[in-house]
């Protein structure tokens, strides 16, 4: 199904976006590290030299880091790993054919109650669904949970986001700060580029929700929100990796990776993004039997 080619998912604005950000955190960061009247320029030389530096480190560290990122979470998250005659990696490769992907993801379990898709592309993803998920929700609310990970993955999320984290920690290392002064050194350093990645984490929630939505309905897609969120206390865990998840730090603020349970229902129920979804008509799809096929509509969400 080559109709995914319709799909705006290029990280190209993205990647530009993240060099002009680099080069206004390097100039502040000169700014703001030499002392007052001695030291400009040698701070300023500094920063030019990262005009070119910092992109290059973030752009190459951040591929290789996304190219690791699959082999790192089998590793470390505890993770069970799927065979494709699995029936859920089954009904996670159905539902991609159905959105276009030309690809079958990996599928794993975790023990969190969450789910999240990583990879640096859709070729190398890999959608992880929570066991207390699959326990407690309806088969049609854990379709609209898959639905909402591949949803990141036809727009190549996971690449975006992993590029702007990678270009703010090159920022901060190439200015000298350590490992533990990363985090305070990025908030210094690039505190406006901080909460427009914040602001994207949000918004790409809302589009992989209405993607999740078309897949199934916007009412499942509402009813798994509302148990995940009525749910335990996330874990930490989930608190480190929340920009990965389903459902994240949700808190209705400028510093929340997720929108609040009732900022997206809210916007479910208007279909405030379910309308924009460019949708390809007519798209031949063949379920079950072999000889049995229908004509739908197939969504795709857009940047």
């Amino acid at each position: 199904m080559t109709q995914v080619k319709a799909l705006h998912n290029s990280t190209l604005p993205t990647w530009l976006g993240l060099v002009a950000g680099s080069w206004a955190g390097l100039a502040w960061g000169s700014l703001i590290s030499a002392p007052v009247g001695i030291g400009f320029g040698v701070a300023a030389g500094s920063a030019f030299g990262g005009f070119l530096a910092v992109p290059l480190w973030g752009t190459v560290w951040g591929l290789v880091g996304l190219g690791r990122q699959r082999e790192n979470a089998l590793r470390d998250h505890g993770i069970t790993l799927l065979k494709e005659s699995d029936p859920l990696a089954q009904r996670v490769h159905a539902l991609a054919a159905r959105l276009g992907l030309r690809t079958r993801p990996w599928v794993g379990v975790m023990p969190h109650n969450n789910a999240y898709a990583i990879g640096s592309s859709a070729d190398s993803a890999m959608v992880v669904i929570g066991q207390p998920l699959l326990d407690h929700l309806t088969e049609a609310e854990v379709d609209a949970i898959i639905g909402h990970e591949l949803g990141h993955v036809a727009n190549n999320d996971m690449r975006r986001l992993g590029l702007t984290r990678s270009f703010q920690n090159s920022l901060v290392w190439y200015l000298g700060f350590s490992d533990t002064l990363q985090r305070w050194g990025r908030w210094l350093l690039t505190w406006v580029s901080e909460l427009f990645v914040l602001r994207l984490s949000r918004n790409r929630e809302y589009w992989a929700d209405a993607v999740g939505a078309a897949l199934t309905s916007k009412d499942d897609m509402i009813a798994a929100l509302d148990k995940l969120h009525n749910g335990p206390e996330l874990s930490d865990f989930e608190r480190k990796h929340a920009r990965l998840m389903v459902r994240g730090v949700s808190a209705g603020s400028l510093f929340a990776t997720h929108p609040t349970l009732e900022e997206r229902r809210i916007a479910l129920e208007a279909e405030r993004y379910l309308k924009k979804l460019p949708v390809i008509q007519n798209v031949i799809v063949q379920v079950n039997a072999p000889n049995f096929i229908k004509v739908e509509n197939i969504a795709y969400a857009k940047d």
